[in-house]
């Protein structure tokens, strides 16, 4: 079960460190920041970026383990008037993790003139799930024009502190190699970032020589990257220079910003950073996972350990000589009758007191309590599995909402979501009953197609939960309409949502009520019609089921659909595609493609004509087979009806760059197909010969 929130790093922009005559300022310097040069004052543009509208000229991140603090300083320049947003200034942090302060800015006109800020600044909450809150510091700095130089500064004050552990290795017995994180830098940034200068004041002996390209004991492991597709970003030649005395010093240079692009992956897989770590014993990538399966694996059993209850439910589920699939639907089904509290509203103190909900000890709380807690479902199953003789495990996953499991970053953080491994015959399935609605056999799709360990106590193991098909995830808009002599189109539309698609509808309605409900179905589909089309739903069910798809019935209504030229009228035939935006019309691409699952759209319409009239001339059909790739439109017509079908299919969803050229020729030949008009003329005109 997916249970994550989006992490929202401190970002702010990065820089560039012109090293030539400095200029004498009137006030004190922000931390870390070089004085400021002639060539900053006159500086119009960046010739590597010509036309952007700011720049960071120096960005600096200083890391102290041994306060658990960090320090970062911003010196960026105003070139064109869309630039001057950035005189907001917003510092996102999270208040149980970290406290902000120390805040200094000030801006510095073309001539030098410095002005200290001295204005308030304001605490505001920018992110409220569940019990996770996200807030920022926020001000506006005055006067900010074109040529202005923005400073500023503050400090983080993290509230946990580097474990004993890791300061004095040699003082504790080790049974498995430990990792710790010390510093996570941001490299790239939404501006263009001259210069980039990060240092980190370690823990642990100074005396002792570290090289943080090779792990050993206590030594930091560095994690570049991640740069798994980014290859505009190159570290490659950059070192850590050892300072003495603890301190590792990185500078970089002339860092391009990061473009975002409709269908990316998770920005946290695209933007290049420094992760650095401290590793205790031993270190190997493969040995962090398989040690963190195994721990979490010790730390798990005693919730699933046996239970005659559990026993008991398991032997009264499953009927003798019944296949093993059957069996394991059958435990599914009766684990998803508990109620997941997680997927419900959040609750007031009052309210949370009120219902006197208790804690959850182990699985057979969970049956017994009849309701469970983030995981806990995906447990209970594992338990009734094992009861039934089935060889189960909770397996994690990393969430690809939020990124893409990276296993040669050793943070166990990524891995954010859980499902269950049963072993069926001589091959595994992977499923969660714990995400509400889930289907027997399918996953989420963020679970679908990424990388995890298998939590066991014994025998960890790392590995990948399947992509799945676009048959799991299918469309069907079926549309009875009539074409009337003025041009409107009045008809019958149902949309048919299975598998995936169901229960992606059936999660984002969650915590909706009917009127929620019905609006977003009226909107979805009103944003498919032409501008000023009326949409009522009529009739909607499979809300509330896992199995089974979930369907909408509706009027609908288009006034001005075809457009009258004499006695003639020329209409789109997509109906469903008349505000359809091509993505994919830039030259080149940046980022891969990223789809999110493999998915499929089906079209059926059956449209009448107006009495007296008739087709001019029947549709091109239009078929392209990419493979990875189809689509497929074709259109016949009797006397008084034209019957047209669309099909829309993705058997991947991930792309590589090199792979755009491909896509944006599929998409131009969608937009062809879609793009048709047909002309529709009276009876008495004589057909073409």
């Amino acid at each position: 079960m997916s249970l994550h929130v989006k992490k929202f790093p401190v970002s702010i922009p990065l820089l560039l460190f012109g090293c030539l005559s400095a200029l004498p300022l009137r006030s004190q310097d922000l931390p870390n920041l070089p004085p400021l040069t002639a060539e900053d004052l006159a500086l119009k543009d960046i010739p590597a970026v010509p036309g952007t509208p700011a720049a960071i000229l120096y960005y600096a991140v200083e890391t102290d383990n041994t306060k658990s603090s960090e320090t970062r300083s911003v010196r960026l320049k105003i070139f064109r008037d869309e630039g001057r947003e950035r005189a907001n200034v917003e510092i996102p942090y999270v208040g149980k993790e970290v406290q902000v302060d120390s805040i200094r800015a000030r801006t510095i006109d073309r001539q030098g003139k410095v002005s200290e800020f001295t204005d308030q600044v304001f605490d505001r909450e920018i992110l409220k799930a569940k019990k996770f809150r996200v807030s920022a510091k926020v001000f506006a700095l005055p006067n900010v024009q074109v040529g202005t130089i923005i400073e500023y500064s503050y400090r983080l004050q993290f509230k946990q502190k580097i474990p004993d552990a890791i300061k004095h290795p040699d003082e504790y017995v080790f049974t498995s190699s430990i990792t710790y994180p010390a510093a996570t830098w941001p490299v790239q940034q939404d501006l263009f970032v001259k210069h980039a200068h990060f240092v980190l004041h370690k823990v642990g002996p100074a005396e002792r020589k570290q090289n943080v390209n090779v792990p050993a004991s206590h030594l930091i492991v560095a994690k570049v990257g991640p740069q798994i597709f980014q290859h505009n970003v190159s570290l490659q030649g950059n070192e850590f220079v050892d300072k003495g005395n603890g301190i590792l010093q990185l500078d970089l240079d002339n860092i391009p910003a990061y473009e975002e692009e409709e269908y990316a992956p998770p920005e946290d897989a695209l933007k290049a950073r420094v992760d650095l770590y401290y590793a205790v014993r031993y270190y190997n990538s493969n040995g962090f996972w398989l040690d963190l399966g195994t721990r979490l694996g010790k730390d798990l059993e005693p919730f699933m350990k046996k239970s005659k209850a559990v026993e008991r439910e398991a032997a009264r589920l499953i009927s003798p000589g019944g296949s093993d699939e059957e069996k394991l639907r059958k435990l599914y089904a009766r684990v998803q009758q508990i109620r997941a509290v997680s997927f419900e509203a959040e609750k007031t103190d009052k309210e949370r007191k009120q219902e006197n909900l208790n804690e959850n000890k182990n699985v057979e709380d969970v049956l017994n309590h009849g309701y469970a807690y983030a995981n806990q479902i995906n447990l209970l199953f594992v338990a009734l599995a094992r009861a039934a003789g089935f060889q189960a495990y909770p397996f994690m996953v990393a969430s690809r909402k939020t990124s893409m499991f990276m296993p040669d970053w050793p943070n166990e953080l990524q891995l954010n979501a859980m499902v269950v491994q049963v072993r069926l015959s001589s091959s595994f399935v992977y499923l969660d009953p714990a995400t509400k609605y889930c289907p027997y056999g399918l996953l989420p799709w963020d679970e679908a197609g990424s990388g995890g360990v298998r939590i066991d106590p014994i025998w960890s193991s790392g590995g990948g939960t399947p992509t799945g098909t676009s048959s799991d995830a299918v469309r069907t808009r079926s549309a009875e309409v009539r074409l009337a002599e003025d041009g409107s189109l009045r008809g019958k539309v149902e949309v048919l949502y299975t598998g995936l698609e169901a229960l992606n509808m059936r999660l984002d309605a969650v915590e909706q009520d009917d009127a929620a409900r019905r609006k977003t179905l009226e909107d979805s589909l009103k944003g498919s019609l032409p501008q000023g089309a009326t949409v009522n739903l009529v009739a909607s069910e499979g809300w509330q089921t896992s199995e089974g798809p979930l369907k909408a019935s509706f009027e609908v209504e288009v006034l001005n659909f075809a457009s009258q030229a004499g006695r003639r009228l020329v209409l789109p035939l997509g109906i469903f595609h008349t505000n359809q935006r091509n993505p994919f019309i830039t030259a080149k691409r940046i980022n891969p493609i990223d789809f999110s699952y493999p998915r499929e759209d089906r079209e059926n319409i059956k449209l009448e004509l107006p009495e007296g009239m008739r087709l001019e001339s029947t549709p091109i059909s239009n078929r392209s087979d990419q493979k990875a790739a189809y689509y497929e439109f074709s259109a016949s017509a009797d006397n008084k009806t034209l019957y047209m079908s669309r099909t829309m299919r993705f058997s991947s969803h991930f792309f590589m760059q090199q792979q755009y050229p491909a896509i944006q020729v599929f998409y131009n030949r969608v937009f062809e197909g879609d793009s048709q008009q047909i002309t529709i003329v009276p009876r008495t005109e004589n057909a073409p010969k």
